[in-house]
């Protein structure tokens, strides 16, 4: 939320919120909030880590798919350090995805087929 949004909300004027923010003990009790959420967030983090950790030890265990099972030793096999991007290049495809950096230009680039235009201008004259 934004302070404005955040002040209505709350029934306060941004003015009023601006004076509070001047006091050390808003400033100290709003430090304490946020580290509470921090420190929550992080517990729920490691939570969740620990409940993915248990699917994929059944999946590598109990799956009927081959395929998941092979994936899911690859994954503990290297620690959970796994590339979450996979990329396939087919070099015989002429169309697809480029990737432009910021402030790049995007280059387009068409493919060498023939066209009635470009039939009748080398017409040979």
């Amino acid at each position: 939320m934004t302070i404005t949004a955040a002040c209505e909300e709350a029934g306060m004027s941004p003015q009023g919120y601006h004076k509070a923010m001047k006091r050390a003990a808003v400033r100290d009790y709003l430090q304490t909030v946020q580290l509470e959420f921090v420190a929550s967030v992080e517990s729920d983090k490691a939570m969740h880590k620990a409940r993915a950790m248990q699917v994929g030890m059944d999946l590598m265990l109990n799956s009927k798919s081959e395929a998941v099972r092979a994936r899911m030793v690859e994954f503990f096999a290297s620690d959970g350090k796994v590339s979450p991007v996979s990329v396939h290049i087919d070099a015989r495809q002429t169309a697809g995805y480029e990737f432009v950096r910021p402030g790049q230009q995007v280059v387009e680039i068409v493919g060498g087929g023939d066209t009635s235009d470009d039939k009748a201008g080398s017409s040979g004259v």
